[in-house]
């Protein structure tokens, strides 16, 4: 469990991830060619200085008690983080049409039609397309959970939200690793 230290020590330390990720995003040219937002850049870096990366090299070197074996975040920061998107989701759509006035259903469907087909379309296109990828290439050779087909379409067309806010369905479903695999296929199709 955690305080509410903890919780105002890790949105400190996530305004100061981004801060260095705009840094960074600023110095190196390669980052800016590749349009990454600063956040993503801010990711990799809290990747590179958690237990993943910089824990399991204190890890290898000094054994498990080593000062750095969990990272620099502490379990109730990172126990904080992990709680986060499917709270905040519920604020981004909650703030969608605040100040917006509402215009009459057939006016909306004039201008939102093409946009539906399209979203539609893709959509289903990649329904299909991971639902036949899981049948055919991933149960068989692999061993794939199927609950793998529906990847896709929550990364790509759901986003960080709808991935990060899947995950306790994962976890409830037996698929702990799909709440990772959706955040991490969501970060490619940004």
């Amino acid at each position: 469990m955690f305080t509410l230290r903890d919780v105002f020590f890790a949105f400190i330390w996530i305004a100061l991830l981004v801060l260095a990720g705009r840094l960074i995003k600023q110095k190196l040219r390669w980052i800016q060619s590749l349009y990454l937002p600063e956040s993503i850049v801010a990711g990799a870096l809290a990747l590179l200085l958690g237990p993943q990366v910089l824990g399991a090299i204190a890890t290898s070197v000094s054994g498990e008690e080593a000062l750095l074996a969990q990272g620099l975040f502490a379990e109730p920061i990172r126990t904080v983080w992990s709680q986060s998107p499917s709270i905040f989701i519920n604020i981004v759509f909650a703030a969608l049409f605040l100040g917006e006035s509402i215009p009459r259903p057939r006016d909306i469907w004039r201008k939102a039609a093409p946009q539906v087909v399209f979203g539609q379309s893709l959509a289903w296109g990649q329904y299909v397309v991971g639902i036949l990828v899981t049948l055919i290439i991933l149960i068989p050779l692999f061993g794939a959970n199927p609950i793998s087909a529906a990847l896709i379409e929550i990364g790509f067309e759901g986003g960080h939200g709808t991935a990060g806010g899947m995950a306790e369905t994962f976890g409830e479903l037996g698929f702990e690793a799909g709440a990772d695999l959706a955040l991490g296929l969501a970060t490619v199709g940004i």
